[in-house]
């Protein structure tokens, strides 16, 4: 049955699509000069036809009612949109902790106390704009960490408490964070998806 459904809402779509532009081409309104409405009828239904698609007459269709529809249609898909991204989020911040066994919250926090928010730019942290270090946006997404290992949170937690550890030669500055913070903020990393 829900395959069904899915098959029923894109004739829906189409029509409300149809509609709009009957409104675009005067169909139910006032007839602009230069073309009958005869004419843009015809010319509508043939588009309709192309498109496998019935309309009922424009004057049975209010203007209103077709803006009405077309506005349900978009909040609708608004509102699926703002559900699979709550969605995501909360599933990439459930991973986030079991990789890294810290708290992403507290994690965001540390980022300005530590100074990462100078040289990078965090997305979700007031004032993150820095151009020093790379952009931190999509960061769980990333291959390796500073160019250097493998992207891991082992790797990460010991990448954020000393960078030169693994790289001597990397800009990364020694902030003093100590290891469990490092694993905090590792957390809250691996939320930018």
């Amino acid at each position: 049955m829900p395959a069904l459904r899915g098959k029923a809402l894109i004739p829906v779509a189409a029509v409300l699509i149809l509609r709009v532009v009957g409104m675009v081409l005067g169909l139910g309104g006032q007839v602009p000069s230069g073309r009958t409405r005869t004419a843009r009828r015809e010319e509508f239904d043939a588009h309709a036809h192309l498109a496998g698609v019935l309309l009922p007459e424009p004057s049975r269709v209010g203007r209103r009612s077709v803006l009405i529809g077309v506005a349900l249609v978009l909040l609708a898909g608004a509102g699926i949109y703002a559900g699979y991204q709550i969605k995501f989020a909360r599933e990439a911040r459930a991973r986030a902790i079991a990789l890294t066994d810290g708290d992403p919250d507290l994690g965001r926090d540390l980022t300005q106390r530590y100074g990462c928010a100078g040289c990078h730019t965090i997305p979700g942290v007031p004032r993150a704009q820095g151009n020093v270090g790379p952009t931190l946006q999509g960061f769980a997404a990333r291959v390796y960490i500073g160019g250097v290992v493998t992207n891991s949170p082992e790797a990460l937690i010991q990448w954020i408490e000393n960078p030169r550890s693994i790289d001597p030669k990397t800009a990364m500055p020694i902030t003093g964070i100590s290891r469990a913070e490092a694993r905090h903020v590792a957390a809250y990393l691996y939320t930018l998806r």
